[in-house]
């Protein structure tokens, strides 16, 4: 027993640099791996210092892009990546076996407020007994190493990661109040919209979405919109205010059909822009819970469903 005891202290003392360890070897990167483990970078750097003390060994290498193994890391990884990877799934699995489950989906600001939350009741019903959470961010992919279960982005096909599955291609209109477009007839073409008033969300650079500048020049639209723009933070706002008449906002078919199908908004013109993006739904964790690929398989199969 008492060499067992001493190797259980050995261990105690470097459960936390080895975790640390495995996460930074598997992302390659020290702040992916912080923002898993929840902790800064400079505590993350100091965990892997005080083991590599502990070792004696030097376990990565710094590049320009992240981190590398050295040939010592390489083996300390597999020796002890599988069955650290074991314990800490046996454990939680063991320390939530008297809990209902929980999934966390993390999603952008329009898909939640316009395609989700309207049919959470119903998702709740069917996946039950399951604790569901939503976090809503602009860039929801960003989040995918909080504890996320599953998450739901737009993405191009040439940024699609394995395991992602496409929800709804994007197909985007534009969109008024009845009253607006009763007060502007005769719209037959993109390029007269250019003089209106436009409803705009504010995005990043990097956005994987339709602007109205990508919309115009789906169509071939080369004139800069002269008019009043009115801009954005969160895409359910614009909608709101193409709802009160305040002008015309770009809307996402599969995100808007019901606010058309009940009249709050119309189509200005039959024109339809489409891409090769769309919404994709991936289990983020490498074995997703049973909760997780129920509230995963309900979401495609209600993406896929007939309006």
């Amino acid at each position: 027993m008492n060499d067992i005891s001493h190797d259980y202290i050995f261990l105690s003392r470097h459960a936390a640099g080895l975790c640390a360890f495995v996460l930074v070897a598997k992302h390659g990167q020290l702040s992916a791996a912080a923002r898993e483990l929840r902790i800064s970078q400079p505590g993350l750097s100091q965990r892997l210092k005080n083991l590599e003390e502990s070792l004696d060994l030097t376990l990565f290498e710094r590049t320009w892009r992240g981190v590398r193994l050295t040939a010592e890391g390489a083996d300390l990884l597999a020796a002890v990546d599988p069955l650290i990877g074991m314990l800490a799934a046996d454990f939680r699995r063991f320390a939530h076996r008297n809990r209902t489950p929980s999934v966390l989906v993390s999603v952008d600001f329009a898909f939640a407020s316009l395609w989700l939350l309207p049919r959470l009741a119903r998702l709740r019903e069917a996946v039950r007994p399951v604790d569901l959470s939503m976090l809503t961010s602009q860039q929801p992919e960003l989040a995918a190493g909080l504890s996320v279960d599953l998450v739901v982005r737009m993405a191009g096909e040439g940024d699609i990661e394995a395991g992602e599955t496409k929800l709804m291609d994007e197909r985007v209109s534009a969109v008024c109040s009845p009253e607006f477009l009763a007060r502007h007839p005769g719209l037959a073409e993109p390029a007269d919209l250019v003089d209106l008033p436009l409803l705009s969300l504010s995005t990043p650079v990097t956005s994987h979405w339709h602007d109205w500048e990508s919309w115009f020049a789906h169509f071939g639209v080369t004139a800069q919109p002269a008019s009043e723009r009115t801009q954005f933070t969160s895409y359910d706002i614009v909608v709101r205010a193409a709802q009160a008449g305040l002008g015309i906002a770009l809307g996402w078919h599969g995100l808007i059909d019901d606010m058309l199908a009940r009249g709050e908004l119309v189509r200005v013109l039959p024109h339809v822009a489409t891409s090769d993006r769309g919404y994709y739904i991936q289990a983020v964790q490498e074995t997703p819970s049973a909760a997780a690929r129920r509230v995963h398989d309900w979401i495609l199969v209600e993406a896929v469903r007939p309006a």
